[in-house]
Protein backbone atom coordinates (compact mmCIF):
# COMPACT_ATOMS: atom_id res chain seq x y z
CA UNK A 1 0.00 0.00 0.00
CA UNK A 2 3.06 2.07 0.52
CA UNK A 3 3.82 1.45 -2.84
CA UNK A 4 1.15 3.48 -4.37
CA UNK A 5 1.56 6.80 -2.22
CA UNK A 6 5.10 6.98 -3.28
CA UNK A 7 4.43 7.13 -6.97
CA UNK A 8 0.77 9.26 -6.31
CA UNK A 9 1.55 13.08 -7.85
CA UNK A 10 1.80 15.40 -4.76
CA UNK A 11 -0.80 18.16 -5.73
CA UNK A 12 -2.36 19.09 -8.83
CA UNK A 13 -0.10 21.02 -11.16
CA UNK A 14 2.34 17.26 -10.64
CA UNK A 15 -0.78 15.45 -11.41
CA UNK A 16 -0.80 17.35 -14.50
CA UNK A 17 2.96 17.62 -15.34
CA UNK A 18 3.32 13.70 -15.39
CA UNK A 19 0.22 13.31 -17.34
CA UNK A 20 0.97 15.59 -20.23
CA UNK A 21 4.33 16.73 -21.42
CA UNK A 22 3.50 19.68 -21.33
CA UNK A 23 1.05 23.04 -21.92
CA UNK A 24 1.40 24.74 -24.96
CA UNK A 25 0.48 28.69 -24.64
CA UNK A 26 -1.55 30.28 -26.71
CA UNK A 27 -2.37 33.88 -25.34
CA UNK A 28 -5.69 35.79 -26.02
CA UNK A 29 -4.44 38.66 -27.26
CA UNK A 30 -5.81 40.82 -30.00
CA UNK A 31 -2.55 41.74 -32.07
CA UNK A 32 -3.38 44.76 -34.30
CA UNK A 33 -0.09 44.78 -36.28
CA UNK A 34 0.85 43.29 -39.31
CA UNK A 35 2.18 40.36 -37.42
CA UNK A 36 2.41 36.77 -39.26
CA UNK A 37 3.71 33.36 -38.83
CA UNK A 38 4.03 33.16 -42.63
CA UNK A 39 7.06 35.36 -44.68
CA UNK A 40 5.42 38.68 -46.41
CA UNK A 41 6.22 39.40 -49.38
CA UNK A 42 9.26 41.27 -50.26
CA UNK A 43 9.83 43.28 -53.41
CA UNK A 44 12.86 43.27 -56.12
CA UNK A 45 15.25 45.93 -55.10
CA UNK A 46 16.70 47.14 -58.21
CA UNK A 47 14.42 50.21 -59.16
CA UNK A 48 15.31 51.26 -55.17
CA UNK A 49 19.05 50.86 -55.62
CA UNK A 50 19.13 53.56 -58.45
CA UNK A 51 18.34 55.90 -55.44
CA UNK A 52 21.79 57.64 -54.37
CA UNK A 53 20.03 57.84 -50.58
CA UNK A 54 18.95 54.38 -51.03
CA UNK A 55 20.44 52.33 -48.35
CA UNK A 56 20.52 48.60 -48.29
CA UNK A 57 19.69 47.14 -44.31
CA UNK A 58 18.96 43.49 -45.72
CA UNK A 59 20.66 41.17 -42.82
CA UNK A 60 20.99 43.60 -39.72
CA UNK A 61 20.07 42.79 -36.97
CA UNK A 62 18.37 44.88 -34.12
CA UNK A 63 16.42 44.08 -30.46
CA UNK A 64 15.31 40.33 -31.52
CA UNK A 65 14.80 41.51 -34.68
CA UNK A 66 16.79 40.70 -38.31
CA UNK A 67 16.15 42.74 -41.41
CA UNK A 68 15.17 40.44 -44.61
CA UNK A 69 13.93 42.60 -47.45
CA UNK A 70 11.43 45.95 -48.27
CA UNK A 71 8.06 45.16 -48.47
CA UNK A 72 6.35 45.18 -51.16
CA UNK A 73 2.59 45.69 -49.86
CA UNK A 74 3.38 49.34 -47.88
CA UNK A 75 5.56 51.79 -49.16
CA UNK A 76 8.80 52.53 -46.96
CA UNK A 77 8.24 49.21 -44.38
CA UNK A 78 10.91 46.68 -44.51
CA UNK A 79 10.08 43.03 -43.49
CA UNK A 80 11.82 42.06 -40.33
CA UNK A 81 11.94 38.77 -38.90
CA UNK A 82 11.81 37.87 -35.02
CA UNK A 83 14.21 35.50 -33.19
CA UNK A 84 10.54 33.16 -32.55
CA UNK A 85 9.86 32.88 -36.43
CA UNK A 86 7.15 35.97 -37.10
CA UNK A 87 7.07 38.26 -39.43
CA UNK A 88 6.64 41.86 -39.36
CA UNK A 89 6.58 45.24 -40.53
CA UNK A 90 8.73 48.50 -39.07
CA UNK A 91 10.18 51.54 -40.67
CA UNK A 92 13.72 52.67 -41.24
CA UNK A 93 13.82 54.77 -38.44
CA UNK A 94 12.57 52.25 -35.99
CA UNK A 95 15.04 49.79 -36.90
CA UNK A 96 17.56 52.61 -36.41
CA UNK A 97 16.63 54.01 -33.09
CA UNK A 98 19.06 53.58 -30.49
CA UNK A 99 16.37 53.41 -27.84
CA UNK A 100 14.81 50.43 -29.95
CA UNK A 101 17.29 47.30 -28.65
CA UNK A 102 14.58 45.09 -27.33
CA UNK A 103 12.41 45.70 -29.62
CA UNK A 104 10.07 42.47 -30.72
CA UNK A 105 7.25 40.67 -32.10
CA UNK A 106 4.27 41.50 -30.14
CA UNK A 107 3.72 37.68 -29.34
CA UNK A 108 7.41 38.02 -27.52
CA UNK A 109 6.55 41.11 -26.00
CA UNK A 110 3.47 40.04 -24.37
CA UNK A 111 5.15 36.47 -23.40
CA UNK A 112 8.16 39.10 -21.63
CA UNK A 113 5.48 40.82 -19.68
CA UNK A 114 3.82 37.86 -18.31
CA UNK A 115 7.39 36.76 -17.21
CA UNK A 116 7.74 39.56 -15.86
CA UNK A 117 4.27 39.92 -13.91
CA UNK A 118 5.48 36.22 -12.43
CA UNK A 119 8.80 37.06 -11.48
CA UNK A 120 7.12 40.04 -9.73
CA UNK A 121 4.51 38.20 -8.05
CA UNK A 122 7.11 35.63 -6.80
CA UNK A 123 9.85 37.44 -5.73
CA UNK A 124 7.92 41.34 -4.89
CA UNK A 125 10.68 42.83 -7.17
CA UNK A 126 10.13 44.96 -10.31
CA UNK A 127 12.57 44.64 -12.76
CA UNK A 128 13.45 45.44 -16.55
CA UNK A 129 11.53 43.75 -19.32
CA UNK A 130 14.20 44.13 -21.36
CA UNK A 131 15.40 41.97 -19.21
CA UNK A 132 13.24 38.90 -20.44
Amino acid sequence: MDDIYARAPIDRLAARVVMFSGEHYIPNKKILTKDNEMPLSISNLEKEKQSPKFEDIRGKKFGRFTVIGLSSEIKGRWVVRCDCGTYSLRKKKAIFNPLNTQDRCENCRHLAYLKRSEYTRRTGHDIDINEF
